[in-house]
């Protein structure tokens, strides 16, 4: 069966647009369409709702709300299991109207949820609240602050080593 990103494109940026009312549009361009919501995360940057990307080997879906939400993703349909790749990302050749509809109400569910925790209104959400709706949504919140130091420290330390040549040339020079 021949590929068609265009087709594929266009059928996952409607459904994205579909669950957009309220969120803010980043991009809108033919290869993008990326939404976040008017709320800012603890970190004061915005929270990425979700986002339909065309690439070069595939046409992919991210659905943010996915991420460390293990409730969410226990929703997830057999179905679109294969396509998923990562945490929040699914990945398409052409339209599959069969899939699409699936991804349609796992969209639905996901906005569903984020809007129940006060993560679609404009504001600032405290890392208290962050905190309360990723153990809600069955995560382990003391597992994350590890692994979240532990990526913290292996950038830190590959900063390091990629600016030891640098400063021993600048020595010598």
């Amino acid at each position: 069966m021949p590929s068609d990103f265009p087709g594929a494109f266009t059928a996952l940026r409607d459904i994205l647009k579909k669950h957009s009312d309220g969120l803010v549009v980043i991009n809108d361009t033919p290869t993008d369409y990326t939404v976040a919501s008017p709320a800012l995360g603890p970190n004061g940057k915005p929270l990425w709702f979700g986002s339909v990307q065309s690439r070069k080997s595939a046409v992919s879906y991210h659905l943010m709300p996915l991420y460390f939400n293990p409730k969410l993703e226990a929703t997830i349909a057999p179905e679109l299991l294969p396509r998923k790749q990562g945490k929040t990302c699914f990945n398409f050749q052409r339209p599959d109207p069969g899939l699409f509809s699936h991804l349609a109400e796992l969209t639905a569910n996901a906005r569903a949820q984020w809007e129940s925790r006060g993560f679609l209104s404009p504001g600032t959400i405290s890392a208290e609240k962050m905190k309360q709706a990723v153990k809600a949504a069955g995560a382990d919140t003391e597992a994350l602050a590890r692994r979240r130091k532990a990526v913290a420290e292996k950038r830190a330390a590959s900063r390091k080593t990629k600016m030891a040549p640098l400063k021993s040339r600048r020595a010598r020079g």
